[in-house]
Parts: C-alpha cells; structure tokens; sequence
C-alpha cells in the first residue's frame, strides 16, 4: 500500500455537518475583497494564487487553495486579518470534517492562527462556543467514523485522535473540555483511540506527556493528556472493547495496546 495515494478522507458526521452549517451562517457577515492580508515573498502566496482564492465561492475553496492561505497569512490583528481569517474558517471547519485540512503540515496546526486571536476571550459569545462545539463535533466524529487503513502491524484510524487533540491545543481550544467529550464517548470508539494515543506517550522533564513536535511549546496540555490516558480505568476499558467488538482490524489495535 503506497504511503501517499491514502485516501483518508470521511464522510462527515450529522453533528458535524450542522455545526458547519451553523459557521457558515454565523460568519456569514465577515467579507472579504479582492486582495488579501497575505505575505507575496517567493515562499508564499502569489497574486495570481489570491485571485483565485478570493474569487472561488467560499464552500467550493479546494483544501489545497485554501492551504495556501494557511501558510502564507502571517501576524494577526483585530480588524481586517481577523475578518478574513473569520470568512475563510467554515470552509476550514467544512474541509476538517471530512478529514481533508487546508494545511500542507495536516490536521496538527491547521488552526494555529486562531490562538493569537484570543477567540475565548475577544470573539462574541456566539462566534466561541461554535468554535468550542466544533473541537466536540471533531472527536466525537473521531469515534464515530472508525474507517481504518489495514497497515499489516497495525491498523489505523483514518480519524487520528492526536492530530485532533494537537489541532485543538494548537488553536487555543480547551483541551480538558474534548478530554471530557472523549471519556464520555461510546465503548469502542473512544477504546480504539485510547489504545493509539497512548502508546504515543512518552517520558519528559521528569512526567509524562503525549509525544507530537507541535505540543513541545504546549507542555501541561501534553502533560495533561498524558495524565488522561494513564488513568486505571483506560486498560480496563480497552479490554472492554476488545470483547465488545467484532472487527478484526479494531480488535488487533485493542490487542496490541493490552499487550
């Protein structure tokens, strides 16, 4: 099987769909013109490349127009870099859901720049609690859409619970709340993905933390999830799993972390 021609892709959830639906109304208001607040350098976007974003219907935006605006919109303030960043994100939250993100890095950072908008803080209550809403929609979708790629060691989510938590810690989401939405998950679901993401722990600065690049200047969230994850009560609910399920390739990640 060929590491790049994955699709990994998802249809999305009913929950997801509506709060995608629900941005694409809530920030309806927040228009964009012909150029945008965007750095032109060799590296980053060219005019011709703003033309066609600008100029694209925003639900049709491909993932790849749309990440070259992830990684060419530097800096942040609260006018027009804000109104932007707020017209393009239910086309972010619409291309997340299906697992497609507009990053050329992935799922991990697709939202960095929202945490230097302060959104928890300085957005209207509406506009944060949707952000807020769609992290719960995200891995309560992780759990739902169980699609694996069968690699012969293991098989893996297409859905990957610590790309999600990153995404969420990343953009300045509240990582205890997804905590909560992923312990109150069904059986299977959240098993499954307990199983992945804690043999992705590892030992730092004397404790536990999940190991990802993106959460080194993170240190309690990834500590935080770490602490999570090794509570008594996951390897019980990972052999739970194990005998609740019938799928072979879900059973043999739920193995393999037992063992």
């Amino acid at each position: 099987m060929g590491l790049y021609n994955i699709d990994r892709t998802l249809p999305p959830t009913p929950e997801l769909s509506a709060v995608v639906e629900e941005a694409y109304a809530l920030f309806a208001p927040y228009t964009i013109g012909s150029a945008l607040h965007v750095c032109h350098c060799n590296v980053c976007m060219t005019h011709e490349t703003m033309r066609a974003l600008t100029s694209t219907p925003l639900r049709d935006i491909p993932a790849a127009l749309l990440a070259e605006y992830t990684n060419s919109a530097h800096g942040w303030d609260d006018g027009q870099i804000a109104r932007e960043m707020r017209h393009f994100l239910p086309r972010y939250f619409d291309l997340l859901a299906r697992n497609d993100p507009p990053d050329n890095m992935g799922v991990d950072i697709c939202l960095r720049r929202l945490i230097a908008a302060r959104w928890r803080t300085m957005w209207p209550h509406a506009e944060a609690d949707l952000v807020d809403r769609f992290f719960d929609a995200m891995v309560r979708g992780a759990m739902a859409r169980l699609d694996v790629i069968p690699w012969e060691r293991e098989p893996e989510p297409k859905a990957d619970m610590t790309d999600l938590l990153t995404l969420v810690v990343t953009a300045g989401g509240d990582i205890a709340r997804v905590l909560r939405v992923w312990d109150d998950g069904p059986l299977v679901g959240a098993a499954v993905h307990f199983a992945i993401v804690r043999q992705r722990l590892s030992y730092k600065d004397g404790r536990d933390v999940l190991h990802s690049a993106y959460l080194d200047t993170y240190p309690e969230a990834a500590a935080e999830i770490a602490t999570f994850l090794l509570r008594p009560s996951v390897p019980e609910r990972i052999e739970a799993a194990f005998f609740a399920t019938q799928d072979p390739h879900l059973q043999k990640i739920l193995s393999n972390a037992a063992g």
